[in-house]
């Protein structure tokens, strides 16, 4: 049925109640829903946005970002390791999440990256499962290829000419190189194809299927007589109506409010850390020391050259001015312009690509050394190790697994210089994906309109500081190769006056920003491993209490997330399909 309102459901009961409507939510939400004699209920804390300019356009980088109807506008505390800065870390505030308002990349990750989630005690949760399920969710429309120049720039057969092999199968396991990369759109319009265009729109008028706007959860209502305990219902509030509505659960509810979110709730349920439960005066259900803990994410630096102004066509740079802005919406009614080109230019590798192998082993073996020393002293919490012995594994510069990104930009996006007036620019992104810092997203107060505190610890290990260091130098070695070094004005940030390693870090620290891959705050780990989900993403200590979203990523990827969205959200609906079965 149609998009409801809070007091139409209030009191109700449905089988199924999914919290947030995002990327995963809405997966899972249209997947259960496909069997009519199961009732589904999504609550969005955002709006519908249903055919909103700053959505539906493609290419639109950041323009959404700060738009309090679109953007959450979440932020970290300031880092202890980085200068004190504060980071912002934007989300979707719509149906659809945060594949509203990304970058419209999608990537897989390497075999290697998803078969240690098995090997962390996650059976199943392999190659194998991610290939299946993510094949459900994207296809490729076959006609661009032979039209796009873009495609036959980059098929290569075994270089491409500055020393970085062309990746060998980067939608089916090994991303390793440079490949052309899909972008999220449809191939009619050309516009962005998010979660709630391809998951919920089709599927709106399922009698079954109900979905409610600015519903912002407040908590789980838990039956606490029953063991394990069970959820009874949901406490939500709409709009500016302070009192709160409860819908009622007949079967499970399914958490899907991404990595920053997901865990709040569970903790304002009473569900977490004895000792930020009793911070924030909410009384213990069930005691599960992860939630919040392990989380991390991905970091970037980008470096902007100003290009000539006879270099190259249309950059995204055109999108700041007025006319041009007006100019490309015209265009894109007509299937051409820069609404209808995607972020193609992403590369993966090992580390010793930006820094030559003899500095790759030097960095491997500090870290190395730092983590064993950590262990020794007992500074390594229940699971961590586990992780960290796959991580030294996987970035042994002998293995030449991918860890880091490279992603070439057609515009302006370097921090915390901005651009000026009517120049183009070409920025090179330098990206760490597989970060040692392991930082923690809790409530800090039982009113559920505070956002948690939420910090990543970044610049905590050295290994990660410096990876973004020797990308700088990488990318500023890929200005001066040719073809790129003629269409190159000048450096413009940070400019040539940050040379040093000290200037570099100490510019690193300033410019460097998140790339909105939050992962890990309900991890998919055993009990005693700090988990919170198990391998049927159930949280433990709940009988009906699901958790479906990136949160439950247990060990990053080198890979947007995108995808991995989409497959956790599928994966869900099948654990759920299956027990409706019985």
């Amino acid at each position: 049925m149609p998009v409801s309102t809070a007091a139409e459901v209030a009191g109700k009961s449905f089988d199924f109640v999914v919290v947030g409507g995002g990327t995963a939510g809405l997966a899972v939400a249209a997947r259960i829903s496909e069997n009519p004699d199961v009732s589904v209920l999504v609550l969005e804390a955002g709006a519908a946005n249903f055919d909103h300019p700053l959505i539906t356009k493609s290419s639109q980088h950041a323009v959404q970002f700060g738009n309090p109807d679109l953007d959450w506008g979440f932020q970290t505390i300031p880092q202890k390791h980085g200068l004190d800065m504060i980071y912002y870390w934007n989300r979707g505030k719509s149906l659809g999440g945060s594949s509203t308002i990304n970058f419209q990349c999608w990537t897989h990750p390497s075999k290697n990256d998803i078969d240690n989630w098995e090997k962390l005690g996650n059976p199943g949760w392999n190659w194998d499962m991610y290939e299946k399920y993510v094949d459900r969710v994207y296809r490729v429309d076959p006609a661009p290829r032979s039209q796009v120049e873009g495609w036959k720039i980059w098929d290569i057969t075994k270089s491409s000419g500055s020393g970085i092999p062309k990746a060998p199968n980067p939608y089916h396991g090994n991303p390793n190189g440079v490949s052309v990369k899909l972008s999220t759109f449809d191939p009619q319009t050309f516009h962005r194809c998010d979660s709630a265009t391809a998951y919920l729109r089709p599927n709106l008028q399922r009698p079954n299927l109900t979905v409610v706007t600015s519903a912002l959860v407040h908590k789980l209502v838990l039956d606490q007589s029953s063991t394990p305990v069970k959820a009874t219902g949901v406490e939500f509030s709409n709009g500016n109506i302070n009192e709160p509505f409860v819908v009622n659960i007949q079967r499970e509810v399914v958490i899907c409010s991404g990595a920053l979110k997901s865990s709040q709730i569970l903790e304002l349920s009473g569900i977490g850390r004895r000792d930020v439960l009793r911070e924030i005066g909410v009384p213990v259900k069930v005691e599960l020391p992860g939630v919040g803990e392990n989380v991390q994410e991905h970091q970037v630096i980008s470096i902007a050259f100003e290009l000539k102004a006879d270099s190259i066509d249309d950059t995204w740079d055109i999108f700041r001015d007025e006319a041009g802005y007006i100019l490309q919406g015209e265009l894109l009614a007509q299937g051409k312009g820069s609404h209808t080109v995607g972020i193609s230019n992403l590369t993966y590798t090992p580390l010793s690509t930006f820094t030559g192998m003899e500095r790759a082993k030097e960095l491997y073996s500090a870290q190395k050394a730092r983590i064993e020393e950590d262990m020794k002293a007992a500074n390594v919490v229940p699971g961590l190790a586990d992780q960290y012995k796959l991580m030294l594994e996987s970035l042994n510069p002998e293995k030449d697994i991918p860890s880091v990104e490279i992603c070439g930009y057609p515009g302006y996006i370097s921090f915390p210089k901005g651009p000026e007036k009517d120049k183009k620019y070409y920025s090179i992104c330098m990206m760490s994906n597989h970060n040692f810092g392991r930082g923690t997203i809790h409530a800090t107060s039982s009113d559920p309109s505070v956002q948690p505190a939420m910090d990543p610890h970044y610049f905590e290990h050295d290994y990660d500081t410096q990876s973004l260091v020797e990308g700088v130098r990488f990318a500023r070695k890929i200005a001066e190769t040719e073809p790129f070094k003629h269409a190159i004005d000048h450096e413009h940030s940070p400019g040539p006056e940050v040379q040093t390693q000290e200037q570099l870090e100490e510019w690193i620290k300033k410019g460097s920003t998140t790339v909105f891959h939050t992962i890990g705050s309900c991890s998919m780990l055993p009990l005693d491993k700090n988990g919170v989900v198990d391998t049927n993403l159930k949280v433990y200590g709940t009988a009906n209490v699901r958790v479906a979203d990136l949160s439950i990523v247990p060990l990053h990827i080198a890979a947007h997330t995108q995808a991995t969205a989409y497959t956790i959200g599928e994966r869900a609906a099948d654990i759920i399909r299956e027990t409706l079965k019985n």
